[in-house]
């Protein structure tokens, strides 16, 4: 904790929520009310409350109490209904590659609780492929109401870290006017006011094969980064290795050319999406997706035979690379 000279206060915490390690940075004047640790406090209540209304792991949840009710019109929370009206906008950007339908899928490769309960070994049989995931639901938003068709259970895991990110900065920003902030939830992350004045945030890529060391930095004032990897959840069953980031035309876990991917823009959720279609789809059919339905973005990947590609205007960030191969696909000039 420290006290700066213009009244300033900042104080940091780490907690852990959503089976992922949270972390929150506020710079807030010291006098009145609520004091920063209250919005410390409160952020650590946020992401708890979160987790609770959107796990798949506890049998009390909203989303689960959705799951066991396919076929029947269900009441949804305010939040439930914008994360799926949110969930439905990027699986039709994305062209599917993006789905939240995935529970099931991700069941039978082993990831049946909570990452860390899951032994080095899972004795899994994974069944014949499950049909191609087309969530069916019929989502009334006016209503609030939903009712799922289809025989997939929901699982969405893959968009609420961002949207919890965002929500949050958000509310710091707008109602408390917290002048300057770092929000990363296993990841994903927010910031703003850089981490002083004139002091941009410089935020560590870590290397996919050693997360002790960093292939590049991201220097930025503001702005939102999120990173996706094959390597990190992952686990050994009877079928080999598994990850966590399936597939939605095969129902399995991803096989591209792609073990890494780092996401830069003004969105959490919106990097943390599009994050994960890139590892699941792969370099050739990600990079024209990308320049058509987010050329705002900044785009870092890295491929299994270690080649670091970087797709985006190089000059909005400031990025320093570390013994690594580098080829640049594609520049800012390219795009027009």
């Amino acid at each position: 904790m420290s006290l700066a000279n213009d009244g300033l206060l900042t104080l940091d915490r780490d907690f852990f929520a959503m089976n992922t390690l949270i972390e929150v940075t506020l710079e807030h004047h010291g006098s009145g009310s609520p004091t920063v640790s209250q919005l410390l406090e409160a952020c650590s209540d946020w992401f708890e409350s979160v987790e609770r209304r959107f796990s798949r792991f506890l049998p009390d949840s909203e989303l689960q109490y959705m799951n066991r009710h396919r076929g029947k019109p269900t009441f949804l929370s305010k939040a439930m209904t914008e994360v799926l009206s949110l969930a439905e906008m990027y699986h039709a950007q994305t062209n599917g590659l993006f789905s939240y339908s995935l529970l099931d899928a991700l069941q039978h490769a082993g990831y049946d609780r909570s990452f860390e309960q899951i032994s080095q070994s899972v004795q899994a049989a994974l069944p014949p492929p499950l049909p191609q995931s087309h969530p069916q639901l019929v989502l009334d938003s006016g209503m609030r109401t939903v009712r799922l068709n289809g025989h997939e259970q929901l699982d969405l895991g893959g968009i609420v870290k961002g949207w919890s990110v965002n929500r949050l900065a958000a509310w710091l920003q707008q109602k408390h006017q917290v002048k300057r902030g770092l929000i990363n939830a296993g990841g994903d992350l927010h910031v703003w006011g850089g981490a002083g004045d004139g002091e941009p945030w410089r935020i560590g890529v870590a290397d996919p094969w050693d997360d002790s060391a960093e292939i590049a930095q991201i220097t930025l004032m503001e702005g939102a980064v999120a990173t996706s990897s094959v390597l990190g959840r992952r686990w050994q069953s009877d079928h080999g290795i598994m990850h966590h980031l399936i597939d939605p035309r095969t129902m399995r876990p991803g096989t591209s050319d792609v073990v890494q991917c780092t996401v830069s823009g003004t969105n959490a959720m919106e990097c943390e999406i599009w994050s994960k279609v890139v590892c699941i789809a792969g370099s050739s059919e990600a990079i024209p997706l990308l320049l058509q339905r987010i050329p705002h973005c900044t785009v870092l990947f890295v491929t299994h035979n270690r080649e670091v590609h970087f797709v985006g205007a190089k000059d909005l960030y400031t990025l320093y690379w570390h013994d690594v191969q580098i080829d640049f696909f594609h520049t800012a000039t390219e795009r027009h």
